[in-house]
């Protein structure tokens, strides 16, 4: 279950900031029990989605959508024949942030989930690493905030089969009892550390990799035994463990050829 707490992101606009080629998008899932798909509720979640909009915003690149609540389908985050313009394959960065599901504990076989609460492409529930086939499009980042979407002792089952042409994802390792909470503060700061902001936004939250600022602020309001979690692939071993290491959201690079996972992880 994920708890809340509030951070207030700092946003106000000082300028045009230079154009990026990346698309970005978001989705967030507040309502659960009142939409009978169970619970809890996350009051917190869209105005996490909400700042990292601002911030990607504020670094110039292009936001194609803001999905909440019942716009947000599992079908978004399924590879097959849906082209609906909510899906996570239709923009170069893709952050969600809604319920997953934990194992108690998981095991080397265990399935990561992402889950929603919509009448719309259904089921809601999705089987990342039986349904998510990402980067055969153009996502490149795929930020999960949820529970336990990316279990350590099961990743190389479920997340290889998901790089297509993904560059970088990152998500949860956790349990029941080692969760994720309900957080402002996780999603937003994340965002200002990747989103490359201008002058003087910089000299506050200067950029980083996507798996150095994930390791900086996933721990961030989770529970004690909960880790965060990110993945890279590459043609090389050495190609995948640069790219954990090293790939920015703007960096540019071309997709990766998925030969090999390279992971890092920090926990609480």
């Amino acid at each position: 279950m994920r708890r809340t707490l509030v951070w207030a992101a700092l946003v106000c606009a000082l300028g045009a900031l230079p154009a990026a080629a990346q698309t970005y998008s978001t989705g967030a899932v507040r309502d659960y029990i009142p939409n009978g798909c169970g619970g809890p509720d996350l009051p917190l979640t869209i105005p996490e989605a909400a700042a990292f909009r601002n911030w990607y915003g504020m670094g110039g690149m292009t936001n194609s959508f803001g999905w909440e609540n019942t716009s947000v389908f599992g079908s978004d985050f399924r590879d097959g024949t849906d082209t609906n313009f909510g899906g996570t394959g239709t923009v170069n960065v893709y952050f969600y942030s809604g319920h997953g599901i934990c194992q108690n504990p998981p095991v080397a076989t265990s399935p990561d989930f992402i889950t929603v609460c919509s009448p719309f492409g259904q089921p809601n529930t999705t089987n990342i690493g039986a349904s998510s086939r990402w980067g055969n499009d153009s996502l490149r980042f795929a930020f999960i905030d949820a529970s336990c979407p990316m279990d350590l002792v099961s990743i190389v089952n479920q997340w290889f089969p998901v790089f297509r042409g993904l560059h970088v994802a990152v998500g949860h390792s956790g349990t029941a009892v080692a969760d994720t909470l309900d957080s402002v503060d996780r999603g937003s700061q994340f965002a200002a550390r990747t989103a490359g902001l201008g002058f003087p936004w910089n000299i506050f939250f200067p950029q980083q990799s996507v798996g150095d600022a994930w390791m900086s602020v996933g721990t961030v309001d989770i529970q004690t035994g909960c880790c965060a979690v990110a993945v890279a692939a590459g043609a090389t071993e050495a190609d995948a463990i640069n790219r954990r290491q090293n790939e920015f959201v703007k960096s540019g690079w071309g997709n990766p050829t998925p030969n090999w996972l390279a992971w890092r992880w920090s926990c609480r």
